[in-house]
């Protein structure tokens, strides 16, 4: 009603109030970057059909022009003509199209910026003309300091290294920012613009940019315009959503505190000239916007512990639906192996995230997947199959409530069997994940919990990457505890810590570095400290991605965490790599893959979905190293001595014969395994070795009888042979079914 009657918002059908319960709303989509031409749409409709998914977003950058949203010529050569047949074609296919921009982000090559670039592109600084400029010239002299300026540019940095100077644009490598002040290295004639001369005294504006796009100056006519193509694109060619991506950049059109302001001026400026309405979605959320908004979640896929980040965002969509919108569990990617800061997406990953979907009645997304590709990448057939019977079930209406709620319980899990056609069932299924990193270490033995009845036991096996040996010649040290200093120091309240040296607890080199702490808080949770030290210049580890180090523990169960990072503006990635402290004594460590799953077992001052579950170090710039503890015992202080960090390259491995011991019962296999494939166990004759794309390499008869999984705790070995003196490095999920779900009268 408050909507309804405020004549000065704007009113959206099917969003803000009117969202939940809209049947597009609740639909997925599938990402189109590129070639979704008339004569490729019958392909994307029947990728659809495949994936039972009932949207495409056409993505900016490749479709279409970000800024003005002129359509790629080479795809639609007929401009916006070309891509209302495309988008024709896909309503009489029931499959809706959405818009894709970069908000009010300019491209480089639009017409507001070449040839003659538009005075009301927006400026964060205006300097003067120190001295005549030809126009061959490479210095440009100013008379202001430049102090303030900077090179740094990268995708989220708001920064340029663009002057314009009438109607030039000039781009530099270099700023004296001692007198004579200037830009140094300059290319003239930037973007298409006329190289030309300039006289003293010229007005010298340096460009706001972000994303690596140009932005319009919020208090002129430049904001609405850009707001008008987007709006003339959607009316013209029929699309029925919007999505206006990096809008989380309206920072940089008037600071942070006001970027709510001009985001919104934006939106609406885009709104009150569409035709009809548009199915709404921003990658930011403020209360302006809600008016118009249709759904609300969609966040970038991860790159490793997915299962738990799809968790972190079903809860964060629990929010969702307390602002009357639909959710979103999008953008999705199919994960093939990539070496070691990523994981492969497994067919229990994408039943985990389909699960949640009709559990909760949301919609997802799915990027990297395209006609030309689904059927050459091995995987992706596979985990297609699941999704389109997950969405058929959900669009059918025939699942019941007490079934729903089962799914969208946080770390449940279950497995569809059938379909909605031959009948379906839902299984509670477990999968127990553990990694093996040497083959005479404790973690080659486990315990496995099985809450379920007695079974035969399944599993999958991966085969990690390896590291060189400790004192291999070719590794760096990274950390001599005794040359590099520590000087940035942070503890929790109520934890105090230290790191001093030690010439009494030596395993290797003259030196250790003792690590104390006490926490006089009454519980472990949350007593972190840190230590850090910091590279100047980066150091460049590309060639050396693994950390070996001898550690010293006291058998607290304290963890010690062993971070990187890179510089912020090449990757907000966030290495951590925990080492609890459950054993007394000298034991090596291997730190290759960075953690994911575990960094919400702890509460760190640090963080960031993104940071810890999506991003990745940048090893040819390492900036930094910490030691961090966390879960402190109560009132004890504990103790490690670490031994030099070396950087260590990293080696394939292969797993030859790996064998699985269960209560007594052996079960191997006669195989070797390569870096990045993976063997899956369900039955003597269900049992297959992958390639690190998901492709079947052979089919495998294991030896010996297949160990029961017991009801409660069991005893796992595993073992295999391998060479060079390299650990053999493994990750091994066991996998148990409980009994099928009662279902009601609605199944059919």
């Amino acid at each position: 009603e408050v909507v309804t009657e405020a004549d000065e918002l704007p009113k959206s059908a099917i969003g803000g109030p009117f969202a939940l319960g809209q049947a597009i709303n609740q639909g997925s989509y599938v990402f189109n970057f590129s070639d979704l031409s008339e004569d490729k749409v019958d392909e994307w409709i029947a990728l659809c059909k495949t994936l039972g998914m009932n949207q495409i977003d056409f993505h900016g950058g490749s479709s279409f022009r970000f800024g003005d949203c002129l359509p790629n010529p080479k795809t639609y050569p007929d401009g916006l003509a070309s891509l209302k047949a495309v988008i024709d074609k896909l309503h009489a296919a029931d499959i809706a199209a959405g818009l894709h921009t970069y908000a009010f982000f300019i491209d480089k090559k639009c017409p507001w910026v070449t040839p003659v670039p538009d005075p009301r592109l927006a400026k964060d600084a205006t300097l003067t003309l120190a001295e005549a400029l030809n126009a061959e010239g490479n210095n440009v002299r100013v008379t202001e300091a430049t102090d303030a300026m900077s090179t740094i540019t990268g995708f989220f940095v708001r920064n340029s290294v663009t002057l314009q100077i009438d109607d030039e644009l000039i781009t530099y490598t270099g700023i004296d920012k001692q007198s004579p002040y200037g830009f140094t290295g300059c290319q003239r004639g930037a973007y298409g613009t006329k190289a030309a001369p300039h006289l003293p005294g010229a007005r010298v504006h340096h460009l706001k940019e972000c994303f690596g796009l140009f932005v319009p100056d919020p208090e002129t006519t430049l904001l609405a315009e850009v707001a008008a193509k987007t709006a003339e694109a959607f009316n013209t060619c029929g699309f029925d959503m919007i999505y206006l991506d990096a809008l989380d950049g309206e920072d940089i059109l008037g600071g942070s505190e006001n970027g709510w302001h001009y985001g919104s001026k934006f939106v609406y400026e885009i709104f009150k000239r569409l035709d009809r309405p548009a199915l709404m979605e921003m990658s930011t959320f403020h209360h302006h916007l809600w008016v118009v908004r249709a759904r609300l979640g969609a966040w970038d896929h991860p790159t490793r512990s997915h299962k738990k980040f799809i968790d972190i965002h079903s809860q964060a969509n629990e929010q969702v639906r307390r602002n009357f919108l639909p959710g979103q569990l999008g953008w999705w990617a199919f994960k093939t192996w990539t070496g070691p800061q990523g994981e492969p997406t497994f067919p229990d990953d994408i039943e985990y995230l389909m699960g949640k979907c009709l559990g909760t009645d949301t919609g997802f997304s799915l990027m990297g997947i395209d006609p030309s590709n689904i059927g050459t990448v091995a995987a992706l057939p596979r985990l297609a199959s699941i999704i389109r019977r997950y969405e058929d079930l959900r669009y059918s209406g025939k699942v019941p409530d007490t079934v729903k709620e089962k799914l969208r319980v946080i770390g449940d899990e279950f497995r569809l069997v059938g379909s909605l056609e031959e009948g379906w069932h839902f299984q509670p299924v477990h999968y127990d994940r553990h990694k093996v990193t040497s083959a005479t270490g404790p973690d080659r033995t486990w315990k496995v919990t099985n809450d379920f009845a007695a079974q035969p036991v399944k599993f999958r096996i991966e085969a990690l990457m390896g590291a060189r040996p400790y004192d291999a010649p070719e590794n760096k040290t990274v950390i001599d505890f005794e040359a590099v200093e520590f000087p940035t120091r942070a503890s929790a309240a109520n934890v105090v810590s230290d790191l001093t040296l030690s010439r009494e607890v030596v395993k290797t080199g003259g030196v250790s570095g003792r690590f104390t702490a006490t926490n006089s808080q009454p519980t472990p949770e949350g007593s972190w400290t840190k230590v850090e030290t910091t590279f100047d210049p980066p150091l460049n580890l590309s060639q050396e991605q693994a950390l070996g180090l001898w550690v010293h523990g006291d058998g607290q169960h304290e963890v010690l965490n062993v971070q990187l990072k890179s510089p912020p503006h090449l990757s907000h990635g966030i290495g951590d790599h925990y080492i609890p402290i459950d054993f007394t004594g000298w034991r090596y460590f291997e730190l290759v893959e960075p953690e994911g799953a575990r960094h919400a077992d702890y509460q760190w001052p640090y963080g960031g979905t993104y940071s810890i579950y999506r991003e990745s170090v940048n090893f040819s710039q390492v900036q930094s190293l910490s030691l961090w503890y966390n879960n402190l015992p109560p009132g004890k202080p504990v103790t490690c001595h670490i031994g030099p960090i070396k950087a260590v390259p990293l080696v394939p491995v292969k797993l030859v014969n790996p064998v699985v011991t269960i209560g007594g019962e052996v079960i191997s296999f006669p195989i070797t395994m390569e870096t990045g494939s993976y063997l899956e166990f369900f039955s003597p004759d269900d049992c297959k070795l992958y390639g690190p794309k998901g492709e079947l390499i052979q089919t495998v008869t294991p030896v010996g009888s297949v160990p029961t999984l017991g009801n409660g705790d069991n005893e796992v070995t595993f073992a295999c042979e391998t060479a060079d003196g390299v650990n053999p490095r493994a990750r091994v999920t066991v996998i148990s079914y409980g009994e099928p779900l009662p279902l009601t009268a609605a199944n059919p």
